[in-house]
């Protein structure tokens, strides 16, 4: 994976839904609104757009339910150009058009901001949106206002994307998927901007990121080959839709036994199984760090068998893999992990790092994080405050739909 000037990298976006916008009687009744999906994918540039990318616009684009409304917006908008990075059987970079075969429109930012417009102004059905590509850090060092880097040196920051979803109907489940690298600051969506109307959190709104705000995602490799894809789109798709890149089965996600797997799954499927650097993030993550500050040394004295208590199904699952994946035992493990994650530091890795390494530094970062919001959401949701626990509820409940396959009355 290599950086770009701005340390560009990473791969994708978005998708849409939320849980709580209609009753089970009413959709026994009325057939559900379609799925609306805008997939935006590609480098700034030719020589930063890997097969990889165009590979996950057309991953995605596969598992998208009959009758979706689908918009792509992919590099400069042309089935033609020679603008496809890809490496050859001798190891040579070498370019070629587009194996896509619609395009709306180049990946830009005005034709974003036009396509998710009118994307937007029917309120009736969810909304997914994914977004595949590099990623950047803010200028300011502050990793709060990270870009995706959009063809032609566009960019679409966490404030300019904000401001868009503002003007989407707030009845309008919405899913965004992001997976370049440093798209964690991109969580804080979830947060309407200062300026919108209304309450502070996105009402009927979540999303999931492929790396926390100061780190690198996998996925922008000129390598053909798919079978070889490990990052954050193949495990998380995966496990939503049951299949692979490849089409094989893809199992084991459905830790709640209830026949379906949710977002909140595959999350979780991700953090077990993504063998890359990805360090993933949901918007329930960045909710409760918001409003629950209790001090890290607290949280990571917390035994074991009670985080396990605390924990969801899915949580429960990916904790007890992580554990085994590092080797950590016994009530006091989260002390260890706490311990052994600051050494290593979530800094961006180091280009020249074994990426054996760096892998591992990865796992040790997901047990942490996924420890911290298990005794934040329990903190909060014993607390005194009413508002902030029904806000959360129904954050979780929009992490726990599945917009590919939903649920069938």
């Amino acid at each position: 994976m290599a950086f770009k000037t701005r340390f560009s990298l990473g791969v994708a976006l978005a998708m849409a839904l939320g849980a709580c916008l209609y009753a089970d009687t009413a959709m026994a009744q009325t057939a559900a609104p379609p799925l609306r999906c805008l997939i935006v994918g590609g480098g700034p540039d030719k020589d930063y757009n890997q097969v990889a990318i165009e590979s996950n616009v057309r991953y995605v684009q596969r598992l998208l339910p009959a009758g979706t409304k689908r918009r792509i917006l992919f590099t400069n908008g042309s089935l033609t150009a020679a603008n496809v990075q890809y490496e050859d059987t001798r190891g040579r970079e070498r370019f070629r058009p587009t194996l896509l075969k619609n395009i709306d429109g180049p990946a830009r930012y005005a034709t974003f901001q036009k396509t998710f417009e009118g994307l937007a102004a029917d309120p009736k059905g969810p909304l997914l949106l994914y977004f595949t590509g590099h990623g950047s850090p803010d200028d300011d060092g502050s990793f709060a206002n990270n870009a995706y880097d959009m063809w032609g040196n566009d960019l679409l920051t966490v404030d300019t994307l904000s401001d868009a979803l503002d003007a989407a109907p707030t009845s309008t489940p919405t899913v965004l998927v992001m997976a370049q690298c440093f798209s964690g600051a991109f969580a804080d969506t979830v947060f309407r901007a200062a300026s919108a109307k209304g309450p502070a959190l996105r009402p009927n709104f979540c999303g999931f990121f492929a790396s926390i705000s100061v780190r690198p995602a996998a996925g922008c490799t000129p390598e053909v080959n798919e079978a070889n894809y490990h990052d954050f789109t193949s495990y998380f798709f995966g496990a939503l839709s049951g299949r692979d890149r490849l089409g094989k089965p893809v199992t084991g996600a459905d830790y709640d036994h209830d026949g379906r797997v949710g977002m909140n799954e595959a999350f979780a499927y991700s953090l077990i199984h993504d063998i890359s650097i990805d360090t993933p993030v949901a918007t329930s993550d960045v909710f409760v760090r918001r409003y629950v500050k209790t001090p890290e040394p607290t949280i990571f004295r917390t035994p074991y068998s009670d985080l396990l208590k605390w924990s969801t199904p899915a949580q429960a699952a990916a904790l007890e893999g992580l554990s085994k994946q590092l080797e950590l035992r016994g009530e006091l493990r989260l002390m260890t992990a706490y311990r052994t994650s600051k050494q290593r530091g979530e800094e961006t890795p180091d280009e020249d790092a074994l990426e054996e390494e760096d892998v591992l530094t990865a796992r040790w970062i997901r047990i942490v994080r996924l420890a911290k919001t298990v005794v934040l959401a329990h903190t909060l949701t014993t607390g005194p405050n009413e508002s902030l626990k029904t806000q959360y509820a129904s954050l979780i409940q929009s992490e726990a739909v599945n917009p590919i396959a939903p649920k069938t009355p």
